[in-house]
């Protein structure tokens, strides 16, 4: 990795670096996510979670659950934490199944056990999932006491969420025009988007028994700007608490 550094430098590149492999950040594509780590492909959001991560010191040796199973963060977790589990969502695999080595899972019924993971992340994920609240109480029932969920989900700025659809039955109905992003399994505008989160979600999850705060996060070195990252960690219940 060094004499790769250094070949960067030599060419007098006076770069951005990226705060998950070390290497040079470029803009090798229009948009907000075209500037990325020539090396891991890293957008500014893994790297803002990263960097929170690494505000958070924890040891290499806990249980981790992600959300996916490939990009830069999947990469970044595969170094630091070994004791990583990845997953994706198949439409038409049942969750705790595999398809080519990948394991399916629903966030809304994950199968793991209950206490199961010290750290859960995700990025850009809960926009997409119908039942977002059963999809945190599933996060919430997965970590073990003291652990932590840390996710970006693109957040609006307004005081409230705005549901754009709902499922009732098995029928998508719009609320507002319906609305897609892409990803790598599906292509190009197939995953529907079922609400633009307000500021009220650190209060729907703390109404699910999260501590949370929201953790905005700055860094020029890293290409990092104007990025808020949700921090929630899973707390000793209460006396008297119903939340398990």
């Amino acid at each position: 990795m060094t004499a790769e550094l250094d070949a960067f430098s030599r060419i007098g590149l006076a770069m951005k670096t990226c705060n998950l492999c070390g290497f040079p950040i470029l803009r090798i594509q229009p948009g907000v996510f075209g500037t990325r780590c020539v090396r891991c492909l890293s957008t500014y959001i893994h790297r803002a979670v990263g960097k929170v991560l690494d505000g958070l010191r924890l040891r290499s040796d806990i249980d981790v659950y992600e959300l996916s199973s490939r990009g830069a963060l999947c990469r970044y977790h595969a170094r630091r934490f070994p004791n990583t589990t990845f997953s994706e969502y198949f439409d038409d695999v049942e969750p705790g199944d595999f398809r080519r080595g990948v394991q399916c899972q629903n966030v809304q019924r994950l199968t793991f056990a209950s206490g199961s993971f010290d750290l859960v992340t995700s990025t850009e994920v809960f926009e997409h999932v119908a039942d977002d609240t059963g999809g945190f109480q599933e996060i919430f029932r997965v970590l073990r006491t003291g652990g932590h969920f840390v996710f970006t989900v693109p957040l609006s700025g307004a005081d409230t969420t705005v549901e754009r659809a709902v499922i009732r039955g098995t029928a998508v109905v719009p609320l507002l025009p319906l609305n897609y992003h892409g990803d790598r399994i599906r292509g190009t505008g197939k995953v529907l988007v079922f609400r633009d989160y307000g500021l009220d979600l650190e209060e729907k999850l703390a109404a699910g028994g999260f501590s949370v705060r929201i953790v905005p996060v700055d860094d020029a070195r890293h290409a990092i700007h104007n990025t808020r990252v949700i921090v929630c960690s899973k707390q000793p219940a209460l006396s008297g608490s119903k939340t398990a």
